[in-house]
C-alpha cells in the first residue's frame, strides 16, 4: 500500500510553533465573541442583573401585602359580624334602625 502524502502537504505551513498561536487568536476570538456578540453578553448579563433586584424588590413587596392581606383574613374568619357590620357601615353606608348619623366637614 501506497501512502497518500496530499494530505501532509496541506498543514505543511503550520509548524508546532503555529499551532500554538493559532490556537491562542481563535481563543482570543472566541472570547471575544462570548463577551460581546453572543446572546448573554457583557451589557445583557448587566441588563439581567438589573431586571432580577427590580423582581427581587417586586417579589418583596408582594409578599409584604400577602402577609397583611392573610392577617386581615384570619381577623376576619374570628370576628365575621363584626367586619359585616363594619362593611355594610363604610361602603353601602347602611344604619340600624333608630340610629341617626352625623356627618362632619373639616
Amino acid at each position: 500500500m501506497k501512502r497518500n502524502l496530499v494530505g501532509r502537504e496541506n498543514f505543511r505551513f503550520l509548524k508546532p510553533e503555529g499551532f500554538s498561536k493559532l490556537f491562542f487568536f481563535l481563543m482570543v476570538l472566541y472570547t471575544f465573541y462570548n463577551l460581546f456578540l453572543s446572546q448573554y453578553n457583557v451589557f445583557r448579563v448587566f441588563e439581567l442583573k438589573k431586571a432580577s433586584v427590580e423582581l427581587d424588590a417586586k417579589i418583596s413587596r408582594q409578599r409584604a401585602e400577602n402577609s397583611n392581606t392573610e392577617q386581615v383574613l384570619e381577623l376576619i374568619r374570628e370576628n365575621p359580624e363584626h367586619f359585616k357590620e363594619k362593611f355594610a357601615r363604610e361602603y353601602m353606608q347602611l344604619q340600624r334602625e333608630g340610629e341617626y348619623i352625623l356627618l362632619f366637614r373639616h
